[in-house]
């Protein structure tokens, strides 16, 4: 039993052992012939074996050759059964073309692969070059149309090759220029003529031979095919045009056969097309196929005639050239033609010549004196693309001051080859206007508030009676801090006011309770009359009278006028669309009920019933009944009851009002700060120091604002930068929003401005400063309330009412309407219930004025937390089309062009395009980058 075991254990460990060796990493390498010519390249493979995790091999520079990488790798895996035991190769194999450049011994050292953490080495391997001698079968020239050029200039040239056709003895055949244009390898260096063989490729093309007369080196004539191939090269360096880069290699037949090729492999390897039809054509159809049973490579260098290049002189050479060779023209056209100062125009350049364009630069506007005294123009090199024989480069500038009347003449230089000398020429003056810029007056600036001075100085600001737009921006390390969104009623204090009303409620039910009884039993009256006058029916016709009687007192419906339809209409419209079905179906059934002379009693019941289920249900899930009190001449006790629960009647709507506004505005406030993120992740300490680099870069476009526009508006929208990434990295802050604002508005983005001040109001409604600021941004793009107010809404109560809310909060904030509106409210209750204790004084009047002042401050204040509530969207594009649908394929909507600053309504967001409905009621999608949702 042991030596079993033991021989069954050894067993194991040889097989352990034969996998794991079989299982070994290997690296092995070949090449494909050790003789070869120059210029015809060699193959060099390294293939990686059984390998889990390894390096692409890397082959170093040897002198005299060239190497490439062939193809991509190649992947393999072999499966292998041998009795019964399963085996598995997988390989990757690296190919690489090696190009002798001269006739010589050379040697490819051993390469070292990484694979599976041990380092392993390739065998070398050594080959021999010799020059092909083409004889007098292969010539090549390079020949250009000018003997003398300069740097840059275009230059045309012409490949031309002369192919000895090759003649078989043997079968008497000459092959055509066709077949010996075929013979031409695809490892040809074709140097500046590759872009034309690859156009002949892609149309499926070639060059066509002609059959010409040649001397050969023994100054006798021979046929020979012809293929010529145009080019147009651009010298980079002076001295003589030469075409290294430029190597034929035909593969020459040496012998035909009616077989295939024993080196039919080969051929294919050097890129010959092994077909045995390739002389179909030349051969009677019921001849034997011939095919090329044997070739030997020829190599050709190009020879070139001799063309000199010359250095571009320096001598007049002007200060805005930038090496242009040729000839060419230059035009300028402005998008913008009236603007502001400090405004951009975009400012497009087209220059079109016989140069290449690709290599073609702008004029430095930067350096232009004329240009630069005037706008401010960017300094980096402008970027151009080329479109046909132009190239089109652009730019934005910005007038420095009001009143420039022209873009001035724009000058190129170039130099004229054929006239030898530098050349300028100038575009046409551009006719613009500029009108004075939208920035605010500096003596708009109150104050700067401070980290010192911190809340305090923020609430004199907000709380001042201040209505001029306002420059001043916050400073210190609260801006920094994230706020809440505004609270328009916190809880505390609606709880606080729902106190009054409750005492005196319950003070005036306990001295009113005959009153409020008389008018509970009044309650449902109508109900229970209903359902009276159904019971006492015998016709079908009096239950559907009595239920459509019941409905009409209902709803109000106009008496005898209404009809069932207008019955089913009203139950719908209150929310009770199942019992307008039941009802459509017992109208209906008492209709047809009623057709017949004598009804059935059962019937009649089953009606009856129904007819009292729907009025109970009806009265049973009903609104409250609004309570009409009606005065009676019965004394002074009487009228009394009767102002008081009118005054009750009031104040509780206003109650109810601000509580469902504080409920409405709470929810939403929560809704918002859950959808807000982060998208840049900045320190506390990289936050500090970019609000500081945003405030300095602020105040020092202030102090350019009154002598360069251009450059104040560059450098406000250089501070909003900063103050944007602040906003992105998570930072939440009415007063960052306001500094937000206020330098995109003086950076002529007025659109990001209004919604910016937006964001400010909905953090805090007390920003006087945001909301006078908000209300002058709209002036500028004609979107004021005021403007609005104007036109047809001003027509209107609701608009009349927008209008004197906006005045009053020009000059009294939300909290200070709210102020108002807590103590109007204490005042009444309090007067009523000295009325209640029969204590004298002028309770009417105060009672009267206390209610009004709370009914408006309630309506002012509801009003001004609009804010927070609407769904609000800011065009932030000078000018954008609406279309019809999520893409620029769609139509337009009408031709409605929004403008910058339009406030819209959000819809639905959807790939980079988002849904909004206009002021007008219009619908359609705008991209997501021009438009600001609030």
């Amino acid at each position: 039993m042991n030596a079993l075991i033991k021989t069954f254990l050894t067993a194991c460990l040889l097989l352990t052992a034969f996998a794991l060796k079989a299982s070994a990493a290997e690296v092995h390498s070949g090449i494909s012939t050790r003789e070869t010519y120059v210029g015809l390249p060699v193959t060099f493979q390294v293939q990686i074996s059984n390998a889990t995790n390894f390096d692409p091999p890397t082959v170093p520079e040897i002198p005299g050759l060239r190497i490439e990488s062939a193809a991509q790798p190649s992947r393999s895996t072999q499966t292998t059964i041998i009795n019964g035991n399963i085996s598995n190769r997988s390989s990757v194999t690296y190919s690489y073309a090696v190009t002798p450049l001269g006739p010589g011994n050379y040697r490819i050292p051993p390469i070292s692969v990484r694979v599976d953490g041990q380092t392993l080495e390739t065998r070398p391997f050594e080959f021999v070059a010799s020059k092909s001698e083409t004889g007098d079968l292969l010539f090549v020239e390079v020949a250009g149309k000018e003997k003398q050029i300069y740097v840059g200039q275009a230059l045309d040239i012409t490949l031309k090759i002369w192919v000895r056709p090759y003649y078989n003895k043997e079968h008497g055949i000459t092959l055509s220029e066709a077949d010996m244009w075929q013979l031409i390898a695809e490892r040809t260096h074709w140097g500046p003529f590759a872009e034309r063989i690859e156009q002949f490729a892609a149309n499926n093309q070639r060059p066509v031979g002609t059959e010409v007369l040649r001397k050969d080196r023994d100054g006798a004539n021979h046929s020979y095919f012809l293929y010529e191939l145009d080019a147009t090269i651009y010298p980079k360096k002076p001295g003589r045009i030469d075409a290294n880069d430029v190597q034929v290699i035909a593969l020459y037949p040496t012998a035909l056969g009616q077989s295939r090729s024993p080196f039919g492999g080969m051929l294919e390897e050097m890129g010959f097309p092994d077909r045995d039809d390739m002389f179909a054509g030349g051969f009677p159809p019921f001849g034997p196929r011939l095919t090329i049973e044997s070739v030997r490579p020829i190599v050709a260098e190009a020879k070139v005639e001799p063309i000199e290049v010359q250095e571009i002189p320096i001598a007049d050479r002007p200060a805005d050239y930038r090496g242009a060779v040729g000839q060419y023209r230059i035009v300028g056209e402005a998008k913008e033609s009236n603007v502001k100062a400090g405004d951009p125009i975009n400012l497009l350049i087209g220059i079109a010549g016989t140069g290449p364009m690709d290599l073609v630069q702008a004029p430095p506007l930067a350096e232009l004196p004329e240009l630069t005294a005037d706008f401010k123009v960017p300094n980096e090199p402008l970027a151009g693309f080329v479109k046909g024989d132009r190239k089109v480069f652009s730019t934005n500038i910005r007038p420095r001051k009001e009143g420039i009347t022209e873009i001035p003449a724009i000058p190129f230089s170039y130099f004229d080859p054929e006239a030898d000398k530098f050349v300028t020429v100038h575009s046409q003056p551009i006719p613009i206007h500029v009108a004075p810029a939208d920035t605010l007056a500096l003596d708009a600036v109150i104050g700067r508030t401070t980290s010192a001075a911190g809340r305090a100085d923020a609430s004199l600001m907000t709380d001042a009676v201040e209505t001029t737009p306002q420059l001043a921006i916050f400073t210190g390390n609260e801006l920094l801090q994230n706020e809440r969104l505004a609270k328009p009623l916190p809880q505390p204090l609606l709880l606080l006011a729902a106190v009054p009303p409750i005492v005196i409620l319950g003070l005036f039910i306990a001295r009113n309770r005959s009153g409020l009884a008389a008018i509970a039993g009044h309650i449902g009256s109508s109900s229970k009359r209903c359902q009276q006058h159904i019971k006492g029916t015998v016709e079908p016709s009096e239950v559907a009278l009595a239920l459509r009687t019941f409905f009409i007192t209902r709803f109000a419906l106009g008496g005898e006028s209404a009809d069932d339809a207008a019955v089913l209409g009203a139950l719908r419209s209150n929310g009770h669309r199942n019992l307008a079905v039941r009802c459509e179906r017992l109208l209906q059934q008492c209709e047809i009920q009623d057709s017949f002379r004598t009804a059935d009693p059962a019937t009649i019941h089953e009606l009856k019933c129904e007819a009292l289920k729907l009025v109970e249900e009806l009265q049973s899930h009903r609104r409250p009944p609004q309570i009409k009190s009606k005065s009676t001449p019965a004394g002074t006790r009487s009228r009394w009851r009767s102002s008081t629960s009118s005054i009750i009647s009031g104040i509780a709507l206003a109650g109810t009002l601000l509580v469902t506004t504080g409920e409405t505005l709470a929810q939403h406030n929560h809704s918002l700060t859950l959808t807000s993120a982060a998208d840049v992740s900045l320190t506390a300490e990289q936050r500090q120091t970019l609000l500081a680099e945003a405030n300095d870069r602020y105040e020092l476009a202030l102090q350019a604002s009154t002598k360069d526009s251009a450059e104040a508006k560059q450098t406000f929208a250089n501070a909003a930068t900063k103050y944007q990434l602040l906003v992105d990295s998570g930072v939440q802050n009415s007063r960052l929003y306001f500094n937000l604002a206020n330098a995109y508005l003086q950076s002529g983005a007025s659109g990001r401005a209004i919604a910016n001040y937006h964001r400010a109001l909905r953090y805090d409604l007390s920003n006087l400063a945001a909301r006078n600021n908000l209300l002058h941004a709209e002036t500028l793009v004609n979107t004021s309330p005021d403007e609005l107010a104007a036109s047809d809404e001003r027509k209107t109560l609701s608009g009349f009412v927008l209008v004197v809310n906006t005045w009053l909060n020009r000059y009294i904030t939300p909290r200070g309407i709210l102020a108002w509106m807590i103590f109007s409210w204490l005042t009444l209750w309090i007067a009523v219930g000295l009325r209640l204790y029969e204590i004298c004084l002028p309770w009417k009047s105060l009672v009267a004025a206390s209610f009004v002042v709370v009914m408006f401050t309630a309506g002012s204040y509801a009003l001004s937390c609009q804010e927070l509530t609407r769904k609000l969207a800011v065009i932030a594009s000078p000018k954008l089309t609406l279309r019809t649908g999520d893409g620029k394929q769609f139509p337009s909507v009408l031709d409605i062009q929004l403008h910058e600053g339009q406030t819209v309504e959000p819809l639905k967001e959807r790939g980079g395009w988002i849904q909004v409905r206009t002021a007008t009621g219009d619908t359609g999608w705008l991209p997501d980058l021009s438009v600001e949702v609030i």
